[in-house]
C-alpha cells in the first residue's frame, strides 16, 4: 500500500518537477529541485524517485542529495505533505518508517457569523459606480452578472488599497488601478483580495492576490456562496465562477488542492480549455489519477479558453452547464478523453 500512496504523491507534485517522467511504475526522472541540475542544459534530469523494499526514495545523481519521497514531496508542497502523512497514517504505513504519527488539534466549532466587511477605505463597491465608470464599462464588456457587481471593488490606486488593508505586507506593488475581488470563508471572515488589473499594458501583472489572513490552506473564492450539500464546481478564475451555479474558484490551475479545502456531496473540476498549455494538462492529469470528476470539454470549443470566453462568443449559461454535465467524466472514461482533448 505505501508504494501505491508514494507512487500517487509523486504523480500529484509532478507539475512543480522540470522535465518530470514516469519511467515505470515506480521509477520517476526529472531535473533535481534541490541543485537544479545542469545550469547549461535544462533538459537534463539526473533526479529519480526509485523503489526500495516497500517504499519510494529519491535520489540525485547530480548533488548526490538522497531522501525519503516524502521528505521531497514536503520541500516542495508543504500542504500536500500533510495531506501525504495522513493518507499513510490512515493506511497504517507510519509504524517502521521515519514518519511520524501526525497530531490532530481540532479546534473548537464556531458559530458566529461575522458580517462581510461593508466598506474599505481607498475602495468603491462596483454597483455604487456611476454608468459611465470605466470599471462598469469592463463589467458590462465581459457580461459579468450584475447582481454581484456589489461584491466586487474598483480600487483606483492598489497600492494603496493594500497598504491601508495590510499594513506590514512587503510585496512591491504598483499604484494602478484594480478591479478587486474579496474572498471570503465559509464564516464570511475576509482571507484575501486579487486585484486584476484594468489597464491594457504587458508590463503589468494581470491579477495580483493578497492573503488578508495568514493560512496553510488553498486559497478558494466563492466559500460564502456554496452549499456543500450539493455538487460543487470548481474553476480557476474567480470571475468564471459567478457564471455557474455553486461554483468556486481555485484562482490557479491547481483545482485538485483546491477541492481538497471542502467536503461536500460531489465535485466537478472544470480546468480552463487550454490543450496545449502543459501545466493545466499535468494537473488535469494528477486529478484524474486520484480518481476526480472532471471535464474535459468537446472540440467544438476550441479556441474558447473559459467560462467567460464561452458567455462573450455568445453562449447561454443553461447551454454551458449542459456542456458541463454531459462531458464530465471520471477514472478511465476520463483518462481516454483526455488523451484526445490534449491532442486538439
Amino acid at each position: 500500500m505505501s508504494l501505491i500512496i508514494d507512487s500517487k504523491y509523486t504523480k500529484m507534485v509532478s507539475y512543480r518537477l522540470r522535465n518530470f517522467k514516469q519511467k515505470n511504475s515506480y521509477l520517476f526522472n526529472f531535473s533535481c529541485p534541490f541543485c537544479g541540475d545542469s545550469q547549461k542544459n535544462k533538459s537534463k534530469a539526473r533526479g529519480y524517485v526509485y523503489q526500495k523494499a516497500n517504499n519510494l526514495f529519491y535520489r540525485c545523481h547530480n548533488c548526490g542529495s538522497g531522501t525519503t519521497v516524502g521528505n521531497l514531496i514536503k520541500s516542495i508542497d508543504e500542504t500536500l505533505h500533510k495531506e501525504y502523512i495522513l493518507e499513510r497514517y490512515k493506511a497504517g504505513e507510519v509504524g517502521n518508517s521515519n514518519y511520524k504519527k501526525p497530531k490532530f488539534e481540532i479546534p473548537p466549532p464556531r458559530f458566529d457569523k461575522i458580517q462581510k466587511q461593508k466598506s474599505f477605505d481607498h475602495a468603491e463597491w462596483c454597483n455604487q459606480l456611476s454608468a459611465e465608470h470605466w470599471c462598469v464599462q469592463y463589467l458590462k464588456g465581459r457580461k459579468i452578472p450584475e447582481k454581484f457587481w456589489s461584491h466586487l471593488l474598483f480600487a483606483p490606486k492598489y497600492k494603496q488599497f493594500i497598504d491601508d488593508l495590510i499594513p506590514n505586507h512587503d510585496k512591491p506593488l504598483v499604484d494602478d488601478a484594480r478591479l478587486v475581488i474579496p474572498f471570503y470563508d465559509e464564516y464570511n471572515n475576509l482571507i484575501a483580495v486579487s486585484g486584476r488589473a484594468l489597464e491594457s499594458n504587458d508590463k503589468l501583472i494581470r491579477y495580483v492576490t493578497m492573503r488578508v489572513v495568514e493560512s496553510e490552506k488553498k486559497l478558494a473564492f466563492g466559500l460564502d456562496r456554496i452549499d456543500l450539500s450539493k455538487t460543487v464546481k470548481i474553476v480557476e478564475g474567480p470571475l468564471d465562477s459567478l457564471f455557474l451555479d455553486n461554483c468556486l474558484a481555485s484562482g490557479d490551475a491547481n483545482l485538485y488542492l483546491a477541492s481538497k479545502s471542502i467536503e461536500c456531496a460531489s465535485k466537478v473540476l472544470i480546468f480552463d480549455n487550454e490543450p496545449r498549455n502543459k501545466e493545466i494538462v499535468k494537473m488535469m492529469q494528477v486529478a484524474v489519477s486520484s480518481q476526480q470528476k472532471v471535464v474535459i470539454w468537446p472540440t467544438t470549443l476550441h479556441g474558447k479558453k473559459d467560462i467567460n470566453d464561452m458567455i462573450i462568443s455568445g453562449m447561454s449559461v443553461s447551454e454551458i452547464e449542459n456542456i458541463i454535465s454531459s462531458n464530465t467524466f471520471s477514472g478511465l472514461e476520463a483518462e481516454t478523453n483526455l488523451v484526445y482533448w490534449k491532442k486538439v
